[in-house]
């Protein structure tokens, strides 16, 4: 195995292992019951994560120029199994919010920005494939994390849930972090790399295009992390058993892995404005069809549709940022285009839970979120496309 591709896999890994944060909506029914708490305030808690995760992202990236990256993979993985056992011993919320919100949160967001980035680093030739597997492999984590998630909280609860899955994510990181260490070592980005090229010139930090960047991006994540977010109890809501409500976390989870994997093959030769306009519309008529869902097996491919959208919106991005603005440029900006994925992860889950707790249902969030897809697409029209694979802009 080349070095390159030793650093690719062990990315893979650590990404695979911190996407179960996903799985989280197989814990909303055992944490209301244990900690006698409505949808809304058990919602918030991986809203609140998604916010830690975020605030990590857009402030750790200067950790990977100054540490090994081996020490940065066990760190992040060591912190997230350290928050898992503390919200294992939850006796109420707040200390919930403290373990898995905080601290998993932000350990997630480290790891996984880390991972982005060392992967297309390690990879200059293959930027867009190694973004694309990395998030796939995220996706995939939720996906095989929620197997996994089900069958030990029907063995031991969801408190020896968490430790388990403590335990795979320390090992993980060890995997990763030797891997790390017989892989390539990246080096830092010169100050003089040059920026790309867009129909409008020399790209630096532009305020306007993170704008823009910024809210189509948030808008078109929203309605992904709403339906990952409640997977399990929107299905069920439409009328599904509970078996189906842990078959649309899988399927799901997958469908989003696929969206990933997709873009990691095409991305590379692909016309960005077709993808940042395209797949938000794809994600509302797929929202539409979640809303108005009277099955369980309905929800479960409206779903799944837009769980697949949304696996290839999240790697579309990180490769447009790194288009847009280079190399160089590319960690501090994709950092503050992200935190709008972090508003809609505190928007989305958060807001349907309490939209729940009001109305009964699901359709009102659903259709909403239908309505900020197709808004990202109306943004991302202003969008440039950046330097096709020809060197055209």
């Amino acid at each position: 195995m080349r070095p390159a591709t030793r650093t690719l896999a062990a990315c893979v890994v650590l990404s695979a292992v911190l996407g179960t944060i996903h799985a989280f909506s197989l814990f909303i029914d055992p944490f209301e019951e244990g900690l006698d708490a409505g949808r809304g305030a058990v919602s918030s808690v991986y809203s609140l994560a998604l916010v830690a995760l975020t605030l990590a992202v857009l402030t750790g990236h200067p950790l990977f120029r100054r540490l090994p990256g081996p020490l940065v993979a066990l760190g992040a993985a060591g912190g997230a199994a350290a928050g898992l056992l503390v919200a294992s011993s939850a006796a109420s919320i707040a200390v919930l919010i403290v373990g898995y919100g905080l601290v998993f949160g932000a350990s997630n967001g480290l790891g996984y920005a880390f991972s982005l980035q060392q992967g297309a680093e390690a990879n200059p030739d293959r930027r867009g494939f190694a973004i694309g597997l990395v998030t796939a492999a995220y996706a995939l984590g939720a996906a095989l994390g929620a197997l996994f998630l089900d069958a030990r909280i029907e063995a031991v609860g969801a408190p020896g849930a968490l430790r388990s899955l403590a335990v795979v994510i320390v090992v993980s990181g060890v995997v990763s972090a030797i891997l790390l260490a017989t892989g390539t070592q990246v080096a830092p980005a010169s100050d003089q790399a040059p920026p790309a090229r867009t129909l409008a010139g020399p790209v630096a930090l532009d305020r306007q295009l993170l704008i823009r960047l910024w809210t189509a991006y948030g808008l078109a994540t929203l309605a992904g992390l709403m339906a990952l977010g409640h997977a399990a109890a929107i299905a069920e809501e439409a009328g599904g058993s509970e078996g189906v409500g842990v078959t649309t976390v899988v399927v799901a989870g997958i469908a989003s892995a696929a969206g990933g994997t997709w873009i990691a093959f095409t991305i590379d030769r692909a016309r960005l404005s077709y993808l940042l306009i395209g797949l938000p519309v794809a994600s509302a008529l797929a929202l539409c069809v979640a809303a108005t869902a009277t099955s369980g097996n309905t929800a479960l491919l409206g779903l799944s549709l837009v769980a697949f959208v949304y696996g290839a919106v999240i790697a579309v991005y990180p490769f447009a940022v790194n288009r847009l603005f280079g190399e160089r440029r590319y960690p501090a900006a994709y950092g503050r285009v992200f935190t709008a994925w972090g508003l809609a992860g505190l928007l989305g889950p958060l807001g349907a839970g309490t939209v729940f707790d009001s109305s009964g249902g699901y359709t009102v969030p659903l259709l909403l979120a239908a309505v900020a897809a197709l808004c990202s697409a109306f943004v991302a029209r202003r969008i440039p496309n950046g330097v096709d694979p020809t060197g055209h802009a």
